[in-house]
């Protein structure tokens, strides 16, 4: 074991309970959400959004295979599920975390086309290449997330992670693989990426104010917004990852390292919050995201926009009789009709409700 202490307390249970329990409640629910309002696409109107999409469904897959770590630790730091399912855990949670990582890149160099490149973001990002980045999003961490299956390490179950994952001192060759190809090659192209925006935008913003046209200014101001949003979304990844990471390599270099079991629960549920905190960013700092979440809201509690409109709320005008004595000079006649046109517009609305 690789904990200082392997027992578990109550306190350290429902502590770790909780937290789970908050990452999947808001991992899941959150990127449904934002999955929905990126395919619609109404309120959140972006170039690139599949690759947001493909971030989302990666993010809600691995925050619902959090399921297993949920019941170890309220097993208080025990599996309970057999040697096969410890397999299938293994490599679920690889897969899903290679690929959420693998479609953040896919967003940088997006990012990096509409904002820097645009002139070629057409020829590069057509629906065909579009697709099959997202296949290679999901095809590559494959191989990886089987070998320890097929011998090359071996997933065994961690109690001071809750899951099922490969020895990082089993197997060095399979260890640096994984380390180059899912961590520091996709860290690199996010941070070149966003480098180069940084650039654009701090160098050419009064120059695309004063060159382009009102609506062109409008959409491209719009999609740095969005750009700065997602660069959040990548520097929360690497405050996530980064205490786990650092533990890991401590753990291969130093093969007598040890690390107290709270630290080794909470770093690992800090690397899987960072499946949950994706939503929180959109709808922290992006008002697109920010107004179609508060749709979704409404909708699914019975509100609407009409509830503002005393007619289309349900206050209903009622037709008025309209005493024909005291009008005189014909203005009787006209406001009759008028009074009878409201009526039909008020009878047709309620239809239509």
């Amino acid at each position: 074991m690789n904990v200082e202490n392997n027992s578990w307390t109550t306190a350290t249970v429902v502590v770790a309970a909780i937290l789970v329990c908050i990452v999947i409640f808001i991992g899941i629910l959150g990127n449904l959400m934002v999955l929905l309002v990126t395919i619609k696409g109404n309120r959140v109107r972006t170039k690139g959004r599949a690759f947001i999409a493909s971030l989302a469904v990666a993010d809600t897959l691995a925050s619902t295979n959090l399921i297993f770590m949920l019941t170890s630790a309220v097993s208080y730091g025990k599996w309970v599920f057999g040697g096969t399912l410890c397999q299938l855990n293994g490599f679920l949670t690889s897969q899903f975390v290679a690929s959420s990582t693998y479609s953040l890149q896919a967003v940088s160099v997006n990012r990096y086309f509409i904002v820097v490149k645009e002139n070629l973001y057409g020829s590069v990002f057509t629906a065909r290449n579009q697709l099959l980045t997202i296949a290679l999003i999901w095809c590559i961490p494959i191989p990886l997330a089987i070998g320890p299956v097929l011998g090359w390490s071996h997933y065994e179950f961690q109690p001071g992670k809750c899951l099922c994952l490969y020895d990082f001192r089993s197997s060095i060759s399979y260890s640096i693989a994984v380390v180059l190809v899912t961590v520091l090659l996709p860290l690199l192209v996010m941070t070149l990426c966003y480098f180069l925006i940084f650039k654009r935008v701090t160098h050419h913003s009064n120059q695309v104010d004063t060159m382009m046209n009102n609506a062109q200014t409008l959409n491209i101001r719009r999609e740095v917004k969005i750009t700065k949003t997602l660069f959040v979304v990548i520097a929360a990844y690497v405050v996530c990852f980064s205490p786990a990471a650092i533990v890991n390599l401590l753990k291969i270099v130093i093969p007598t390292f040890k690390i107290p079991l709270w630290i080794d629960i909470l770093f690992t549920i800090l690397v899987f919050f960072n499946h949950a905190n994706n939503p929180i960013i959109y709808g922290a700092l992006n008002r697109q995201y920010r107004k179609a979440f508060k749709d979704i809201f409404r909708n699914s509690v019975g509100f609407s926009h009409s509830g503002n409109d005393p007619v289309l709320a349900g206050n209903r005008v009622s037709p008025q009789v309209v005493d024909t004595k005291r009008l005189e000079g014909g203005l009787g006649t006209s406001r009759d009709a008028g009074v009878d046109r409201l009526a039909k517009r008020t009878t047709h609305q309620s239809t239509i409700l």
